[in-house]
């Protein structure tokens, strides 16, 4: 059992991904939220260089098992609109029994 955190650059991102994880059995569940994140520009359009930006986003956490986590990736680099998506992968100490019997139904 794992979980996959993957910050989306808006919400409408986050549902295509989510829904087409959920349908192909690839994630039990997929929760989404609205996020700000705070990054220091490198090469910024504006010019700003070394400034530090905001941007609205979603944030997803992708819980599956083990063997869906490729695909799972290469659903998310297609779907994904710009720049290069964060994966990280999440591996988990302890997870309630009847959530880990679900999960596993869900996505065999």
């Amino acid at each position: 059992m794992i979980f996959i955190y993957v910050p989306c650059q808006n919400m409408d991102t986050a549902k295509t991904i989510a829904k087409l994880l959920v349908e192909k059995k690839m994630a039990g569940k997929v929760d989404i939220m609205p996020t700000n994140s705070f990054f220091r520009n490198n090469d910024p359009p504006s010019g700003e260089a070394g400034g530090v930006s905001e941007v609205s986003g979603a944030t997803m956490i992708i819980m599956t098992i083990d063997r869906h986590i490729q695909a799972i990736e290469d659903i998310v680099r297609e779907h994904y609109q710009d720049g290069v998506p964060c994966m990280a992968t999440i591996a988990l100490f302890r997870l309630n029994r009847d959530f880990k019997d679900w999960l596993i139904s869900s996505t065999s």
